[in-house]
C-alpha cells in the first residue's frame, strides 16, 4: 500500500469521525454552489515515487449540503482538456510496436460525490478533508513511437470509477461567500495511456474557487 492509499484510508477515518456531529447539530443545514479554476495534471505512482505530466488549465463546478459546521455532502463536475502523458515501453494491447514511447493527449471529465469532514478555525477559516468516488471519462489520441520503424496514432477512450481524496482550506469572507483553496485527485485506470497495471495513475488538481451559501445561519 503506497502513500496515497495510506492517505485515503486515514482520510476516510477522519471524514467518518466527523459524521456523528451531523446528528447532533443545532444549526440548520445550508445548501451551497461554487466554481473553481484548476491546474490539472496526470500523476503516476511507480512504487518508488511519483511522475507527473504537464499541467493544463481546467474548470470545476460543485454544489452540496452543509449539514453543520463539521460535515457536508458534496457533488462535483470537473473537466480538463489536452492533458498529456508520455510512457516509455508502453503496455498497449494489440500494438505492433516493440518498446519505444507512447505519447497520449486526452481530455478528462468526471462527476463525483464526496463526504466532507470540516474543522473550523476561528471565526472565518476552516480546513476540510473529503473522500468520495468519481465516475470519469477520458478520450484522445495515443501516438506510438517505436525504437525502429514508423510511428502510428490511435484513438483512446476510457471510462470507469475511481476514489476521490481532497484537502482544502476555506475562508468565509461574508455570511454567504466562501473562498477555497484545494488539492484533489481521483484514481483512473491507466491502460489507455500504456501505463502498466502495477502502477497507480491519478488525475490531480490544484484549485482556487468560490462558493455561495444560500440563506444564512442564525
Amino acid at each position: 500500500m503506497h502513500t496515497k492509499t495510506h492517505f485515503l484510508v486515514v482520510g476516510a477515518v477522519l471524514a467518518l469521525a466527523f459524521a456523528p456531529c451531523a446528528a447532533t447539530a443545532a444549526d440548520p443545514p445550508q445548501w451551497y454552489a461554487g466554481l473553481s479554476s484548476s491546474d490539472t495534471h496526470v500523476e503516476v505512482f511507480r512504487g518508488f515515487g511519483w511522475e507527473a505530466g504537464g499541467e493544463r488549465h481546467g474548470l470545476s463546478a460543485r454544489g452540496g449540503l452543509l449539514v453543520n459546521d463539521h460535515f457536508a455532502v458534496e457533488f462535483g463536475a470537473m473537466h480538463a482538456g489536452n492533458l498529456e502523458w508520455s510512457e516509455y515501453s508502453p503496455s498497449v494491447p494489440g500494438s505492433p510496436t516493440d518498446g519505444g514511447e507512447g505519447r497520449a493527449t486526452f481530455d478528462a471529465s468526471a462527476l463525483q460525490v464526496s463526504a466532507m469532514g470540516i474543522l473550523p478555525w476561528g471565526e472565518i477559516f476552516d480546513a476540510y478533508l473529503k473522500v468520495g468516488i468519481a465516475a470519469y471519462r477520458a478520450s484522445g489520441q495515443l501516438m506510438l513511437v517505436p525504437w525502429t520503424g514508423s510511428s502510428l496514432s490511435r484513438s483512446v477512450h476510457e471510462s470507469g470509477t475511481g476514489h476521490v481524496l481532497g484537502l482544502g482550506l476555506g475562508a468565509t469572507v461574508t455570511k454567504n461567500w466562501h473562498v477555497i483553496v484545494e488539492y484533489q485527485y481521483y484514481g483512473i485506470d491507466g491502460a489507455f495511456l500504456g501505463v502498466p497495471s502495477s502502477d497507480d495513475p491519478t488525475i490531480d488538481s490544484f484549485s482556487i474557487g468560490v462558493d455561495y451559501r444560500f440563506g444564512r445561519r442564525p
